[in-house]
């Protein structure tokens, strides 16, 4: 059996968990828009005829959001595998020690200066050990 919006049904079923004040503002935001998505809440067009009417509500136009944020997501991704130059190139992941991790998920402009950081760290290595300017795609 196959579930309509199955991301739907457990965000209202576990509401109680993640809908706290010790839960990060821009998740429950997220999980919000989510719960709203195609719904009345946000509104809609309503279209009909003389024997039919058919409604049709607004996405929620969210990023996490399963049914808005997938096609997004995937649309983003292949603008970028498209923007990358035909060469070779190598990947390279910064991570953080877990200590740290709660401090940066926390703090969401800390995280973008992070990676930001990241990114300046491997461009002047390169251009100092190599003498190679590169280019760096940063990913929060």
């Amino acid at each position: 059996m196959k579930y309509h919006d199955p991301l739907k049904q457990i965000l209202s079923q576990t509401r109680p968990y993640w809908d706290r004040d010790e839960t990060r503002t821009a998740v429950r935001w997220a999980f919000g828009k989510s719960l709203q998505c195609r719904t009345a809440e946000l509104g809609g067009e309503v279209y009909e005829s003389e024997n039919q009417q058919r409604t049709f509500y607004h996405p929620c136009k969210s990023r996490p959001c399963s049914s808005c944020g997938y096609r997004a997501t995937v649309q983003w991704q292949r603008e970028g595998w498209a923007a990358l130059p035909d060469i070779l190139y190598k990947g390279i992941t910064y991570t953080m020690p877990d200590v740290l991790c709660s401090v940066s998920r926390d703090n969401r402009p800390l995280a973008e200066a992070l990676s930001a950081l990241a990114a300046k760290v491997i461009q002047a290595r390169m251009s100092t050990k190599y003498g190679l300017r590169v280019g760096v795609i940063s990913i929060d």
